[in-house]
Formats: C-alpha cells, structure tokens, sequence
C-alpha cells in the first residue's frame, strides 16, 4: 500500500468515527413483549424498584430483572403503592385494587369514567374521579366521601391522607377529606399538579407556566416558560427538581426556587417525563420513539429508541434512580441506571433565568388549556451527528486532489 493509499485509509476511518452519534445508544436490559389481544399504553414502578406494571388493554406486571410476576385485567390508569404490594388500576368506570402477586382484592363502579387515580404510598387511601366526581376509598374498598365540583382536570393526595389539592378550568384548590374546599387561587386556569414528598409544597405546571404553593397555599413563585405547552410533568420527592415536557421539542428543568437550570432537546414532542427521589435521574420520552436519560445537572448520559412512539404516562423511574422502565404499544423495556454512564452532550444552562414572581399574581381572566392532538411521525428522527464530520469529508476531498495533481 502506497502512502497516497494509506492517507485516503485513514481519512475513511477518521470520517466513520466521527460520524458516530453524539450519544451512545443503550440497549435495554430486557424487553417484554405485550398480548396480540391490544396495546400497552402506562407505567408504573414501585418505590422500591421491585415491582414495574404496564397497563392498557392488559396488565403486564414484571420484576426489576424484567421476569414476568403476573398478567392479566386490564387498566389505563396505574397508581401503586411505594413496596409494590398494592396497584390500582381504572378502566372506564371501573376501579380495582390488586395485590401484587395479581389477586384482586375488589372492584367498585364509580358511575363514570375514571380518568384519575391518586393513591398513598402504602395503599391506605385512594382518590379515584372522573368528570366532576371525585370519591376517596379506603383499602377496604368502601367510599367514605364523594363529592360532585366543577369539571376537574387533575388531582393528588397529601401524602399524610389529610388534604387533596384539585385544579379545574378555573382554579387550584385544596380540601380536606370531606371534599369541602378550604383554599383556593381562582386566579387563573391550572392543569397538571404534583405534591412533594414530604407534603409542604405543590406544584402545578399549566400550559408554559409553572406555580409552586406552600402546603397552606401560599404561592411561593410563578415562573413563565417563553416556548411551548406542557405535555408532561414531574416533581422529584424531596422537592428540588421540576421537570416539564412540551410540545416544542424541549424538555425544561427548573429547581425548588424556580430557577430555570437547563433546557434540554429533542427532535418530538416529549410526551413522558419522570424523576428520581433526588433528582438526579431524569427520563424523558418522545413521539420520536427516543427515551433518553439525565442527570440533575444537564448531561445527558444516554438515549434508547424503542419500536412505537412513546406517549403520555410511558416512562417511570424508581425512587433511588436504580431502575428506569418504558412503554410503547407493543412492549415493556427495562434498564439499569448504571447502563447510563454520563458521556458527553450538556443541556443548555440558563445564565439569565427570567425574574420570578414571588408576590400572589393579580387576577386575570382564565386562560383556557390548549388541546393538543398527537400527531404520528411518519420517521424516526436520527441521532445528532458529529459536527467535525463535514471537516473530515473536506479532507477526504483534499487527499483526493492531491494525489491527482
């Protein structure tokens, strides 16, 4: 081999390296494939990490290590408890509680459908609703209160069983177990909301503002997120790190205080976001079929593509960030945190983070929640490339010339 020919070798190599994505791809540890009878479409995974349920038009419930525990029934809306004993699962007006070796224990009927289910982390009390109707069970399955209110959209228990807090088209409010509302901010419209671990704090995330309350609350800040709607949203346990995915292709993660720490991109809508307990295992899905992980910082340590688009409800982390699971409609996938080992691409971090409101914000007229229609990629977007790639081809070119002349 001529040295012109051993120059033109290297030049090939050095272009194929660089065009090697950005990220590495990660396999999952182990794949379970759902039933020909219909599509997976939610996720749960205890707080232990030893229990993940799938549901949809079946349950699929599978060990840390991916071994089938049991399937059957059938659910679109998962809570489970924090040991993985209990589940709750709704299918349209029906509400069930499973024990984690798949005995239903019972079923009620709350005479429409349930689109939201909220349970404590040891299965002792249930919020169950749908339209206007909201119904706290106990584990027995009796329905001590009911109460009918203005359409809602989402709910969640204090994790002490004393309050709920609501949002609807026209407020947030809080109410203790007798379903009465005690507070309420009916400044403006809110949408999606989760508690803190220790209940002193929520959160609520509603089109591109977020809100943080105290337990009482009092509204702590108000951040606006210039950008796009939110299509999912988390709140790490111990209250340090939100998380919100949206409908730009962009996934935002601000702190306990409202500041914008980072921005990270994908190449679809982010449907699916979750956290770990301290934050520092962000999972995030998209309509591009991409999960791809985080750590609280930035960095992202790793993407996996699955086989179907990952929509709302589709991806779940355990409590200390060791085990990460998603769904599509055709299959569970399950990873291992250590499978993510931080490699090289930051987010982008915010330097100038907008002021935070920190006084209660005046009233205004509400502001109505977008409807979003999922559109369906028609392709799979690929992997960022190196941008040092289109120097390597210049050079290829310029070996090619040399040896001409």
């Amino acid at each position: 081999m001529n040295g012109y020919h051993f120059m033109i070798l290297c030049g090939v190599v050095f272009m194929i390296v660089l065009l090697v994505p950005i990220v590495s791809a990660v396999d999952p540890l182990w794949t379970e494939a759902g039933t020909s009878s219909g599509d997976l479409s939610c996720i749960v995974i205890s707080g232990d990490g030893s229990t993940i349920v799938a549901g949809g038009d079946r349950l699929v419930a599978l060990s840390r290590d991916g071994r089938k525990l049991w399937t059957g029934w059938s659910g679109t809306s998962l809570a489970i408890s924090r040991d993985g004993n209990y589940l709750v699962t709704s299918r349209d007006q029906t509400l069930r509680l499973i024990t984690g070796t798949g005995t239903m224990l019972w079923d009620v009927s709350l005479g429409v459908p349930v689109t939201e289910i909220s349970m404590l982390p040891d299965a002792s009390l249930i919020a169950a609703g749908g339209g206007s109707r909201i119904r706290i069970i106990n584990a027995s399955g009796a329905g001590f209160r009911q109460n009918t209110t203005l359409t809602f959209n989402h709910f969640r228990l204090f994790p002490d069983g004393n309050r709920l807090v609501v949002t609807t088209k026209e407020s947030i409010s809080t109410s203790n177990l007798t379903l009465l509302s005690g507070w309420a901010d009916t400044n403006v419209t809110q949408d999606l909301v989760e508690v803190a671990g220790d209940g002193s704090s929520f959160v609520s995330v509603t089109n591109n503002r977020v809100r943080m309350y105290t337990r009482e609350g009092s509204l702590q800040w108000d951040r606006a997120l210039p950008g796009g709607n939110a299509l999912a949203f988390a709140y790490s346990g111990d209250g340090s790190t939100i998380i919100v995915g949206r409908d730009d292709n962009t996934i935002e993660v601000l702190d306990g205080n409202g500041t914008r720490l980072w921005t990270g991109k994908a190449s679809y809508w982010v449907t699916s976001v979750a956290v770990s307990e301290d934050g520092n295992t962000i999972a995030a899905g998209s309509l591009d079929k991409i999960l791809t992980v985080y750590d609280r910082a930035g960095t992202k340590l790793g993407s996996s593509t699955l086989k179907n688009p990952i929509k709302s409800h589709s991806v779940a982390v355990s409590r200390d960030g060791s085990v990460i699971a998603a769904v599509d409609a055709s299959a569970v996938y399950g990873f291992s945190r250590s499978q993510f080992t931080g490699q090289v691409t930051p987010a982008v971090t915010t330097t100038a983070p907008p002021p935070v409101v920190t006084a209660p914000v005046p009233a205004a007229n509400p502001v109505p929640i977008l409807s979003r229609p999922v559109p369906t990629p028609t392709t799979t977007p690929q992997a960022a490339l190196n941008p040092a790639a289109p120097l390597a081809v210049l050079g290829l070119l310029l070996l090619f010339r040399v040896r001409k002349s």
